[in-house]
């Protein structure tokens, strides 16, 4: 099986200028006086606004079992974008063996979809999927990308 790479851009924001049309009074003459700005601020940018449970059912209709199973994370996802679930309770739930489950597994966490957390917990992509808003999906983004924290021997 050759394995595909699959090459993202890492940049989710981008300045977005806004034009804004307003009034104000005019100090010196009390006039009424219309006047256009233009405000710049960053916002989400250079991703696609899917309804995953809409592509997770037409995906499934293909019947491949890998797309099954991402299915069962994607709908299984919690609101801090973490999947909690063994590969056993995978395989049991989406009707595919242990071995097609680590495989998926292996397959997801190569194309950095997702990553485990601790035994039994996966942390999602939020630069590849989420739901939620923008301030919560920053927030998942920081903790997803941040270090992980290593046991101190010993304990």
């Amino acid at each position: 099986m050759s394995k595909v790479k699959f090459k993202r851009e890492q940049r989710t924001v981008k300045p977005i200028k806004t034009f804004k049309r307003g009034e104000y009074v005019d100090p010196k003459t009390g006039e009424l006086v219309e006047r256009y700005s233009i405000e710049i601020e960053n916002k989400d940018a250079d991703f696609h606004k899917l309804w995953l449970w809409h592509i997770a059912a037409a995906l499934e209709l293909i019947g491949n079992q890998k797309i099954r199973i991402l299915s069962y994370i994607l709908e299984n996802t919690r609101e801090d974008n973490l999947f909690v679930g063994t590969q056993q309770m995978i395989g049991e739930a989406t009707e595919t063996s242990r071995q097609t489950v680590t495989l998926t597994m292996n397959m997801l966490k190569e194309a950095d979809i997702i990553k485990m957390q601790h035994s039994g917990a996966y942390f999602i992509n939020p630069e590849v999927i989420f739901k939620g808003t923008n301030n919560k999906r920053l927030e998942v983004l920081y903790q997803y990308h941040a270090p992980k924290q290593k046991k101190p021997k010993g304990k």
